[in-house]
């Protein structure tokens, strides 16, 4: 019984198997890197919202503590001064959002790139597999045709003999 031919193209395919398999790990990074800008962009939203929420605690406290005659022109001042650096806090957060954002965006676009990349190179592979699939099919019908051939030549010749 001959051996069966080896696909010709078996380098390149599994060439292109490394190829995707490498592209995978490629996406899974680009995926973890996104979901860690996320995770800073919420972090950072958080966090001015905690801040806000405690400015608007002392604010009201102030009010309440000025409504009752209970501040001084110096406490005035201080809470002016309070007031200011908390301005400040707020815009050091919403800056540190907006960058926390701008990473984000770059990570969904180098996600999106390698997921393209990855699809790309999938498809490459797909190529050579079906190619593969048609060589291995081929050479089924020529192993399936020649053991019909010496089956046909072998009932021949017993009938020739009998």
């Amino acid at each position: 019984m001959p051996r069966n031919p080896k696909y010709p193209l078996e380098s390149l395919r599994e060439h292109r198997d490394r190829k995707v398999e490498d592209a995978t790990a490629q996406l899974g990074d680009a995926v973890r890197v996104r979901e860690a800008a996320d995770d800073a962009k919420r972090r950072a939203e958080q966090e001015r919202v905690e801040a806000e929420v405690r400015a608007a605690a002392v604010r009201e406290d102030e009010a309440h503590r000025l409504a009752n005659g209970e501040l001084c022109v110096a406490d005035l001042a201080r809470a002016q001064a309070w007031e200011h650096a908390a301005s400040a806090q707020m815009a050091d957060l919403s800056k540190a959002i907006e960058r926390a954002d701008g990473q984000l965006g770059l990570a969904r676009e180098r996600e999106a790139a390698v997921r393209t990349e990855l699809g790309q190179k999938k498809a490459d592979l797909d190529v050579v597999e079906k190619d593969e699939a048609r060589f291995d099919a081929g050479v089924r019908r020529a192993r399936d045709a020649s053991e019909e051939e010496a089956a046909e030549e072998a009932f021949a010749a017993r009938r020739r003999q009998g």
